[in-house]
């Protein structure tokens, strides 16, 4: 993503960008030598997206990017020719919390690519096909593992998904029963739950089970952890389950 409108100060951009680097979760190029993240989170981005299968011709359709934080993946679909993009995100967007300034980052990032991206601060419980309206595909990365109410939340996702969810988690790797739908919990307060990235890893089990039972009407998983059985493996041996990344394709009809 180089394209930055020709009108932007680069000087102006050079500095607003340096002052909002540390807060950046994704590596934005904006040209002009301007990045904000290092080559190796560029490559681990570039792996990801190979990896999540995105169509690369978007034309037409329209996407809702849920937990965008930084927009990076919004602005990708714009690029792809989406005809409507709708970035929604309350953790990281929620300025009475003192978290990365994530809203910031994306309003950034809008401004310098000229972007008709739309934006709403929405949690994922509360998503409603009345209010935003219903998309061709949604997209759902990194979110799942920090929500309250996880099989709740992939219900409400349903009902605004008219087409295909692409669905990115953490997933949990445990020595055995990894075919039992399982999901973890570390309970506190409501701070501290949301604040610990090991709340919510579920088995591949139970993302099966959830998207079922969300009313999706198939799925197909087309990322699994790598080194799975070493994971199992290292889990027997500490009494502790494992996580890797887990990517799937679930569909409306």
């Amino acid at each position: 993503m180089t394209d930055v409108a020709s009108s932007f100060d680069i000087d102006d951009l050079r500095r607003r960008v340096d002052a909002l680097k540390t807060h950046f979760n994704a590596p934005f190029d904006f040209g002009h030598g301007i990045v904000t993240r290092s080559a190796r989170v560029q490559r681990r981005f570039a792996r990801r997206l190979r990896l999540l299968q995105i169509p690369a011709d978007l034309t037409g359709k329209s996407v809702l990017d849920i937990g965008a934080w930084d927009g990076f993946f919004s602005f990708e679909f714009e690029r792809r020719g989406a005809k409507r993009v709708l970035a929604v995100d309350s953790f990281t967007w929620d300025e009475s919390r003192a978290r990365p300034r994530g809203f910031d980052c994306f309003l950034l990032a809008r401004e310098a690519f000229n972007s008709n991206v739309e934006y709403r601060r929405i949690d994922a419980h509360d998503l409603d096909p009345a209010a935003i309206g219903t998309f061709d595909l949604v997209f759902c990365a990194g979110v799942l593992y920090h929500l309250r109410h996880p099989l709740y939340a992939l219900e409400k996702i349903r009902s605004v998904t008219a087409g295909q969810l692409i669905l990115e988690t953490h997933s949990l790797i445990p020595a055995v029963h990894e075919r039992v739908p399982l999901m973890t919990i570390f309970p506190g307060d409501d701070e501290g739950v949301r604040d610990n990235l090991k709340c919510g890893f579920p088995t591949k089990a139970w993302v099966s089970a959830a998207l079922a039972t969300a009313g999706f009407a198939r799925h197909q998983f087309v990322y699994t952890p790598s080194f799975r059985w070493l994971k199992k493996a290292a889990a027997l041996l500490t009494d502790t389950p494992q996580t890797g990344r887990l990517i799937v394709h679930a569909f409306a009809n």
